[in-house]
């Protein structure tokens, strides 16, 4: 069972990241309902987001979380009865969330294609604020942004104009970020982590 990390970021706040090195059996092996997760499985058209689902189901098993747990909102956002949840993937890895306030995860992979598209989401005062231009730290910036979309789970979100980073640490490891939509506002805590080519990051609601 190839899980790259369970950690408690803080206090009732929970990431687990898998590294996907299994086939579709196997990963099914120990779930429940397999004649739901089989229909779910008909609708996902890549054999590569049929494992990036089955493995997120397995983190969440980790937890004590099932697929039937999960309800989604009218954005697609998936929700559970009493925490707050939040799912990710990208090629060879997945991620979950569970929280006991608002949390949202983006896991994503090192592409040279994102330096091509950063000024549809970074504005010149984020610019300035991270200084280097890497893809790294495009990456970094997006997955920020990203989790923060998932957690604040309204769609109608410009990246560029509605998520704005105040703050970063001096390792780019942290950062603290606002989103304002339609007037409404809510500020998020980031954790960011950095591995295997792979930038994870966490936003949890700040209180």
């Amino acid at each position: 069972m190839p899980l790259y990390k369970h950690s408690e970021i803080i206090p009732n706040t929970f990431l687990l990241i898998w590294e996907i090195t299994e086939t579709k059996n196997m990963l099914i092996k120990n779930l429940k309902n397999i004649n739901q997760l089989t229909l779910k499985l008909s609708h996902l058209k890549s054999n590569s987001h049929k494992l990036q689902f089955l493995s997120n189901l397995q983190l969440m098993k980790l937890k004590n979380i099932s697929f039937e747990d999960l309800d989604y909102n009218v954005n697609g956002k998936p929700e559970l009865e009493n925490r707050y949840i939040s799912l990710s993937h990208s090629f060879d890895y997945s991620a979950v969330t569970v929280s006991d306030k608002k949390v949202g995860v983006d896991v994503e992979k090192f592409r040279s294609k994102i330096s091509k598209i950063s000024h549809k989401f970074i504005s010149a005062n984020e610019i300035n604020l991270i200084g280097d231009q890497s893809i790294e730290n495009f990456t970094k910036v997006w997955t920020i942004k990203e989790a923060v979309y998932k957690a604040f789970g309204f769609s109608g979100i410009d990246f560029k104009k509605n998520i704005a980073i105040e703050s970063i640490n001096k390792r780019f490891t942290k950062a603290f970020v606002k989103i304002n939509i339609d007037d409404e506002f809510e500020s998020y805590n980031i954790e960011i982590f950095n591995f295997s080519q792979y930038i994870c990051s966490v936003a949890i609601q700040s209180t």
